[in-house]
């Protein structure tokens, strides 16, 4: 609640400053200063309601919908480390920051940027992709994965190569607005997943990826991922990490930071705040969060189409009880879907707590595809 309130004393800060000016005027010239003032006192206190309840929930949803990207310590990535003997090198915050004090040789950098692939997305959007050959012939599966929001391709390197090391090629696909994709009005999953359609026909018709296609997404990802499957035909199969069932219901998550010790609790948005500002970025963006449901999308899936869902026990975006409320819903027989929650893991950040797990968990997965 203080945050709104502190933008709008922020935004008085201006006016306040002309009306006490020419209260001063008004003293110079010796004319009546105590009306003018109960007015302007007047007029702030409607001007507050106005900055509060109008100004702040117009510019953060605009910033919602044009300015959110890639959080800047992602910003310099530029695709995955891939030796001439394909070892795969994770990369991180901290090696990208010791990258940029100390760059790496060219040809480390060549290499990276030689898997970079453009993909078309919807509405003139080019989506930037890295694609990393299977370590086989012939590929298990091609694996497309969706990283998550402010994230980029670097987030899906984990499970990315843990899903080659079990024979898939695999696809690092970069959503609008982040990484070195095409900036568009985000739209939390709606057009975004329009944009995987476009770009996942591409794989299979320009690049030639023939294998069983797997769909991948963490966090936001899942959200693109779920709504994109019913137009894909003869997916293989769908792994959800931190699987957002409700974009509407996981923003008032998030914009709530119910998080014990959190400090950015200071920005902590209440009702009806949050409404205001959600109903803001779609006003800005031009689309609905209740058309963007992926548990409304996914329960019209086949039946033979495996699934796996993870969550972290402690994940407060996307809660243990709704990966398990969303697995209930999915018209699969169990053991074709699967639930598999990581204790101490969370939002996200299951492969960096349980990472021998996830990947026999992922190869699990794989064995299901190929019956």
């Amino acid at each position: 609640m203080m945050f709104p309130l502190g933008f709008a004393l922020v935004a008085l800060a201006p006016t306040v400053v002309i009306a006490a000016l020419w209260a001063m005027l008004l003293r110079f010239r010796q004319q009546p200063v105590r009306p003018f003032l109960a007015r302007a006192a007047w007029a702030h206190v409607w001007l507050f309601v106005l900055h509060a309840m109008f100004t702040f929930p117009a510019l953060l949803g605009w910033w919602g919908s044009r300015a959110l990207s890639t959080r800047g310590d992602e910003g310099f990535y530029e695709g995955p480390r891939i030796a001439s003997d394909g070892a795969w090198t994770l990369q991180d915050s901290r090696s990208l920051r010791r990258e940029r004090a100390a760059p790496p040789p060219v040809e480390v950098v060549e290499a990276a940027r030689k898997l970079a692939v453009e993909l078309p997305g919807v509405d003139g959007v080019l989506l930037r992709a890295y694609r990393v050959p299977a370590i086989q012939p012939q590929p298990t599966a091609t694996v497309v994965l969706v990283h998550g929001l402010f994230r980029s391709a670097m987030e899906v390197e984990a499970p990315a190569r843990m899903f080659r090391s079990l024979g898939c090629e695999c696809w690092l696909v970069e959503q609008r607005t982040h990484g070195r994709s095409d900036r568009a009005p985000a739209t939390f999953g709606w057009r975004e997943s329009q944009d995987l359609v476009a770009a996942v026909r591409a794989i299979r018709d320009e690049h030639g990826a023939s294998a069983p296609l797997v769909l991948f997404g963490v966090s936001l990802g899942t959200v693109s991922v779920a709504l994109a499957a019913p137009s894909l035909a003869g997916l293989a199969g769908v792994v959800l990490d931190a699987p957002i069932e409700d974009p509407l219901a996981a923003a008032h998550r998030m914009l709530s930071l119910e998080r014990g010790g959190d400090r950015r609790r200071f920005f902590a948005l209440w009702e009806p705040w949050r409404s205001l500002v959600l109903a803001s970025i779609e006003s800005w963006s031009g689309f609905r969060f209740a058309d963007a449901l992926p548990s409304r999308s996914l329960a019209g899936m086949s039946l033979s189409l495996p699934v796996l869902l993870i969550g972290g026990e402690l994940d407060d975006k996307a809660p243990r009880e709704v990966v398990r409320a969303l697995h209930d819903s999915l018209p699969m027989a169990p053991g074709t879907k699967v639930a598999w929650i990581v204790a101490g893991a969370g939002h996200g950040d299951a492969w960096k707590v349980a990472p021998a797990e996830y990947r026999t968990q992922l190869a699990a997965f794989l064995a299901r595809i190929a019956r």
